[in-house]
């Protein structure tokens, strides 16, 4: 992996994906503390939001994409959504209790994640016209950058909104996404040769009015609907359309494709399966685990209180460690000629998230006895988890641009995300509801009792981890013969 070989835009981009990384995670690492212990919303509403928050900043996405690749291009997107995202997070930093800023800041944010998600990775491709051989790499230092973002953010964010109050810590959030746009904004010259904005697309006219200012427009629409849409958590229907319009899009792949392809789709329909449930647990990290540390997780050491966002970090430290153990068990079987199949892969990373709830059950089930317990078995188990997903998404995404039924790979792919992403996400907080305890002034009621809920259903997503591993199991074995499946 030499610096050497890479473009010269990549620091730049890095350190604006980067900061992006550290500004979201940095902001949800406070968020459902900040709605039960600040707004004081109860723990249904609070799960509900921060559902209905999650999953669309996976669903805007799509609409910038299409806006990039028709009017805007890659790199003008990046700087818009950037700036939604920074204007969103100054929104967030006003001291205030009223609903309403926190749902125009969340819309905002939603928007501007929009526009720079996916196109910060296709602008990162972009970079590699003529340097096809650092690709790979290029990419690997991404993650990497990405990683430390969201590992630094809730320390940091954390420390900032308990010692000085919540809106310093979302501010802090926003300066990190502002300081990434300024670093990336002085090597404006190093992405001179991507594509540029389609100039006559946006100042062609319909109905008289330019398209450029459609879009100005769209954007304000899109903002002020989204307020509602979280004002009156009417998320639920979106993703109903949109995946309605996603079913009809495999229905109709389906239709087109001949036997061999057929299958793909087979495996492709249960990686989607498989990577639904998996995450729709995985994402309990910032709602209902979080929740459960804030009441009944001692988090003091040495005389040190750990405030409760810290521990979001751990899932990024894992990834970025189990990353490098991964790879290099990797490169070991390949040196052997020994070959890890893909269903085998998706079953290791089910297999660490069964474990991972195992701990956090226990740790449930030992804080029934006082009201708290110690964070050390709730601490691995997190760090089993986030080493559980490297088995996940890299794993089924690969496999997916692998197969390319009927060359449709970026729509199936999107289609993954989008079950992965925001399903996942919605089914999340309606699995969080489940822990819900009564929460006058934002304080269990009864620390036992909570504990006791929280242990009813971390336990039962434990069994339900169990049940999904051994059906993976039984899919593997009974498909050791089809190639799809390697």
């Amino acid at each position: 992996m030499q610096l050497s070989s890479q473009p010269k835009g990549l620091f730049h981009l890095i350190a604006i994906q980067m900061w992006e990384f550290f500004s979201y995670y940095g902001m949800r690492s406070l968020l459902i503390l900040f709605l039960t212990q600040k707004l004081l919303m109860s723990d249904e509403h609070a799960y509900a939001l921060y559902g209905a928050y999650t999953s669309l900043v996976y669903v805007t996405p799509i609409l910038g994409g299409y806006l990039a690749d028709r009017y805007l291009g890659n790199y003008w997107s990046v700087v818009i959504g950037a700036l939604l995202m920074v204007a969103g997070h100054v929104v967030l930093s006003i001291p205030s209790n009223d609903h309403m800023t926190l749902y125009t800041a969340l819309a905002l944010i939603i928007c501007g994640y929009g526009f720079f998600k996916t196109n910060s990775s296709c602008l990162l491709g972009e970079l590699y016209k003529g340097h096809e051989s650092a690709r790979e790499s290029g990419f690997s230092i991404s993650y990497i950058g990405g990683n430390i973002g969201s590992a630094l953010a809730p320390i940091f964010c954390g420390y900032a909104a308990s010692r000085w109050g919540w809106h310093v810590g979302f501010a802090l959030a926003g300066i990190g996404m502002l300081v990434g746009l300024v670093i990336f904004s002085t090597g404006r010259k190093n992405f001179a040769h991507v594509q540029k904005a389609n100039k006559v697309a946006l100042t062609r006219k319909t109905a008289g009015v330019s398209h450029w200012l459609l879009i100005i427009v769209g954007v304000i629409a899109a903002a002020v609907g989204l307020v509602f849409v979280l004002k009156d958590l009417l998320a639920g229907y979106i993703l109903a359309v949109i995946l309605a319009f996603s079913a009809l899009q495999m229905l109709r792949l389906y239709r087109k494709s001949d036997a061999e392809d057929r299958k793909k789709l087979h495996s492709i329909m249960y990686f989607m399966i498989f990577g639904t449930v998996f995450w729709a647990f995985d994402q309990q990290g910032g709602s209902s685990i979080s929740l459960f540390i804030e009441r009944n997780i001692d988090t003091d050491i040495f005389g040190f209180h750990i405030p409760t966002a810290f521990f979001q970090s751990v899932n990024p430290v894992a990834v970025i460690v189990g990353g490098a153990a991964v790879t290099w068990l990797w490169k070991v079987l390949a040196s052997r000629q020994i070959s890890v199949r893909t269903l085998t892969k998706l079953n290791m990373g089910l297999l660490l998230l069964t474990a991972g709830f195992s701990l956090i059950t226990l740790s449930s089930k030992l804080a029934m006895a006082t009201g708290h317990t110690t964070f050390l078995w709730l601490f691995i188990g997190l760090f089993l988890i986030g080493v559980a997903e490297l088995f996940i998404d890299p794993v089924a995404l690969s496999a997916i641009t692998r197969m390319n039924p009927q060359g449709a790979t970026g729509t199936v792919a999107g289609i993954y995300m989008l079950m992965g992403g925001s399903v996942a996400n919605y089914l999340a907080a309606n699995i969080a509801e489940l822990t819900a305890t009564d929460t006058p002034k934002g304080d269990a009621l009864d620390l036992i009792t909570s504990a006791a809920q929280y242990h009813h259903v971390f336990q039962s997503i434990l069994v339900v981890t169990i049940v999904v591993l051994v059906i993976g199991l039984l899919v593997n074995f009974f498909n050791r013969n089809q190639p799809e499946f390697d």
